[in-house]
């Protein structure tokens, strides 16, 4: 017969193989990209963003293994960016125009996309380095997209205060 630490010890390598197995998928599973690729339309928001109902905001996605590139179209006029997944940064271009730069990398399964661009708010007024920081999820079925949006001005005596309150868009991906 055997003893309780006698079959520990004989089980033990099977034990481990067990947890193993059962461990591994979960992780692999967690450590999994989201893939945002897919065609959106802009259907609520919460926050300081507000949203006007005559106008039609979506988003086209096309991601791969090493960038994002994203359309975003605002009452039918679009503008494109793409953005690289290791975090350089890329050239970006705001729906008004302003330039400046973006980095994109995953945090988990979420998507995190930093602009910065530099503007002048008043013709003859000062620049301004606008950053911003976008948190993209998935809900579980990929059907939702919220993206979730903090603005902060750097160099300025503003920084660490945040004049402009976090929103966020929420779109609906549509049915192909």
């Amino acid at each position: 017969m055997y003893s309780p630490r006698r079959l520990a010890r004989t089980n033990f390598p099977i034990a481990c193989a067990l947890i193993a197995c059962t461990l591994l998928p979960a992780t692999a599973a967690d450590n999994a990209r989201s893939d945002f690729s897919g065609a959106y339309t802009l259907t609520g928001a919460k926050g300081s963003f507000k949203m006007n109902k005559a106008s039609r905001w979506a988003l086209q996605v096309v991601q791969t293994d090493g960038d994002i590139t994203i359309t975003k179209t605002v009452d039918g006029k679009p503008t494109i960016n793409r953005c690289t997944l290791d975090g350089s940064a890329s050239p970006y271009i705001t729906e008004g125009g302003a330039k400046g730069s973006c980095t994109a990398r995953f945090k988990g399964r979420a998507l995190v996309i930093e602009t910065s661009v530099t503007t002048h708010p008043q013709p003859a007024g000062p620049e301004v380095r606008i950053h911003t920081r976008e948190q993209w999820t998935a809900s579980s079925d990929s059907k939702l997209l919220t993206i979730r949006s903090d603005v902060d001005f750097p160099d300025t005596p503003l920084a660490g205060f945040q004049p402009v309150e976090p929103w966020s868009e929420i779109y609906t991906r549509d049915k192909p």
